[in-house]
């Protein structure tokens, strides 16, 4: 048996769906029709435990990538946010691949498929993890860098031409791990490393010398059966972390230019007000925090808060991290202050930070410098809710 026959005759077919599509005049159909014959040789010749789908990926951050037009995810362990034929939204932790699809790769789309891909690879995480490979053992991994490629059917550039461009591409890269691993002409050739990129731990290793990055392979009626085979053997090197569920729930909120965390679940009580309510600070209240807060380190932001750097504080925290502390009026430490019934009480006078997050940046902000003017009703919570958790 002849493996190479087999997917010269695949090829055959994918080429031939393609010239179908080009009877088709309307833009989106022919997309959706030359990206469904591909998929579904995905489907076919990729192993069960790898679904394939189209949308966009999204970070515990609330970053989410362009539109992607096949995603290779985790189908046996992860959930989709959001499921349809034409439109998914896939957790990052899920991800194993994506592929950008285009008809003939010119220049521009070479491009616009550059970006794509990199829109995918800026969520990714870049925080190691530990996984039981084997019972009893963890092993720490790197964090998952997914495999990805542009495919075309076809092109009116030679395989050198394109090589070219995507050197110049990659010299233009602020990160060159942003880039696709491989670039594909259906019947032509593979331009990208020749050898494996991902090793074990999730090591991500691309080759050191740019012309190796940019290595054409005229692969010709072969491309996709060799495409396939690298492809396969990147995305079974891939072990991916754990979906934590509860990361997504309390991901921050996009509050104008700004991803706010902690900010939304205030239970308030204005004056004249007969029950307190679920409040979030307002964008015009972010604003102003942000631009009156001053950076301190951990270690000072105790003294501030409490006047003293408690006792063990250097075992538990890192004291040289920095956090923004709003504290406008200059408030000295917190003092207790005990009310009628001896119950102790904060001094309103001195400083007492509500801490959330602006942009994963820590800040403290003294409660009693905002006002009723900083809060509005935030409807997607109630107390209830709230204290059930």
């Amino acid at each position: 048996m002849d493996i190479r026959k087999i997917f010269e005759a695949i090829s055959v077919e994918l080429s031939a769906k393609f010239q179908k599509t080009m009877q088709i005049k309307h833009n989106g159909g022919k997309g959706d029709n030359r990206e469904n014959a591909f998929v579904d040789f995905l489907k076919e010749y990729l192993p069960n435990k790898y679904g394939i789908g189209r949308g966009e990926v999204i970070s515990p951050e609330n970053e989410i990538s362009g539109e992607l037009d096949i995603v290779i995810f985790d189908k046996d362990h992860c959930p989709l946010f959001l499921k349809s034929d034409s439109h998914s939204l896939y957790p990052r932790e899920s991800v194993f691949g994506a592929i950008s699809m285009k008809s003939h790769l010119d220049s521009a789309e070479l491009k616009d498929a550059y970006n794509n891909i990199a829109s995918l690879k800026k969520i990714i995480s870049t925080q190691g993890f530990t996984n039981s490979l084997t019972p009893g053992m963890s092993t720490g991994l790197n964090p998952v860098v997914p495999v990805t490629a542009i495919f075309s059917y076809a092109t009116n550039r030679s395989l050198e031409a394109i090589a070219k461009q995507v050197n110049d591409l990659d010299k233009k890269m602020s990160n060159i791990n942003l880039r696709p691993d491989f670039v594909v002409v259906l019947g032509l050739g593979i331009i990208g490393p020749n050898g494996r990129i991902r090793n074990n731990f999730n090591t991500y290793n691309l080759p050191s010398d740019p012309d190796k990055l940019s290595l054409s392979r005229a692969t010709g009626r072969h491309t996709l059966l060799r495409f396939y085979m690298q492809f396969l053997d990147e995305l079974n090197s891939i072990t991916q972390p754990k979906l934590d569920l509860h990361s997504y729930f309390d991901m921050p909120s996009i509050v104008g230019e700004y991803k706010v965390k902690k900010h939304d679940k205030l239970i308030v009580k204005f004056n004249g007000e007969e029950e307190a309510s679920v409040k979030r600070l307002t964008l015009s209240a972010i604003n102003k925090i942000v631009k009156n807060s001053k950076i301190v380190t951990l270690e000072q932001h105790f003294i501030n808060h409490i006047g003293v750097l408690p006792s063990g504080a250097g075992k538990i925290y890192d004291l040289s991290s920095y956090i923004y502390e709003y504290n406008p009026k200059n408030k000295p430490p917190l003092q207790i202050q005990r009310d009628d019934n001896g119950h102790p009480i904060g001094d309103v006078n001195t400083f007492q930070p509500l801490h959330i997050e602006i942009d994963g940046n820590k800040y403290a902000i003294d409660g009693n410098s905002i006002t009723d003017d900083d809060f509005e009703e935030n409807p997607d919570f109630t107390v209830n809710e709230l204290m059930s958790h």
